[in-house]
């Protein structure tokens, strides 16, 4: 991944900056909270018509994913982007799995749908 230089203000270079993070210990605790967080899209999305969209880089994704809504964590923070013939274009940058991924279904589903926050809790570590 190339990593280029945006200006922003202290506060939030700080933030962005730290590691992810979770409560349990756990050296895999992050990822399967991550991966939990993409079950709960898929999960927000099912039976959504005629909305394209990916989540995890193909871990889940629409079955008309054409020039799909997408979302992925990459690095220590998570990104929103469409795809429109073959180029990326940003839509938004998050350090909350949560608040992207409920800002996620919102835009694909057009505020139809939310995420169900008690579903897989058993995933949670």
């Amino acid at each position: 991944m190339i990593q280029k230089s945006i200006l922003v203000p202290d506060f939030v270079a700080d933030e962005f900056q730290q590691p992810l993070r979770h409560p349990n210990p756990a050296l895999d605790a992050v990822d399967r909270s991550v991966e939990r967080v993409y079950r709960l899209i898929d999960a927000a999305l099912e039976g959504l018509e005629h909305r394209d969209w990916d989540v995890g880089q193909r871990s889940f994704y629409s079955r008309n994913d054409i020039e799909p809504y997408c979302f992925s964590r990459i690095g220590d923070k998570f990104y929103i982007w469409v795809e429109e013939r073959g180029h990326k274009s940003p839509i938004s940058v998050f350090k909350s799995r949560y608040m992207a991924a409920d800002y996620f279904v919102w835009l694909v589903s057009q505020g139809q749908r939310k995420i169900n926050w008690d579903l897989f809790m058993d995933s949670e570590p």
